[in-house]
């Protein structure tokens, strides 16, 4: 689970920290509130894309860190640990870097770490929807195909 978000330059935001609480969170408000730029900057600890014009205008570097709570013999540290990633005691800090020049650094629990172990990670801990993923399934074009998946038909509808 993700416990904090901070973030520093990033986009136009100087700074925040954000303490997420047990149990089901969601992140609200009106358009032009930031919502997509604290998503912007959750997707670039999961290892996403990340450039030079993330930085907020005036400095040098945006820095975006996550910290996870793994609770013991949860499916996500099971997946971390098949994955060669260690957390210490139960936690997990993913942070990204992002300098003025568009060159990044990633680092896991403060090493630095290659970008795809970012990814590796994140894949584990989070699931991102956006707000229209679900209108796929108003696509009538695709009802056979979800039919076809679900009763298990794929290779013989093939």
């Amino acid at each position: 689970m993700l416990t904090r978000l901070h973030i520093r330059d990033f986009a136009v935001i100087q700074e925040v920290a954000i303490e997420f609480g047990a149990g089901f969170n969601v992140i609200t408000g009106e358009t032009g509130a930031g919502k997509s730029i604290l998503m912007g900057a959750l997707h670039s600890i999961l290892g996403g894309a990340a450039g030079a014009d993330l930085v907020r205008a005036g400095a040098d570097r945006c820095v975006v860190e996550g910290t996870f709570e793994l609770p013991e013999g949860s499916s996500a540290q099971a997946r971390l640990e098949a994955a060669g990633i260690q957390s210490e005691d139960g936690q997990l800090i993913l942070r990204r870097e992002v300098l003025g020049n568009g060159r990044s650094r990633a680092y896991l629990n403060g090493m630095a770490v290659p970008l795809r172990a970012l990814r590796s990670a994140g894949g584990a801990l989070v699931d991102l929807h956006g707000q229209h993923d679900h209108q796929t399934l108003l696509d009538p074009q695709l009802h056979t195909g979800f039919l076809d998946a679900f009763g298990g038909l794929g290779p013989a509808a093939a």
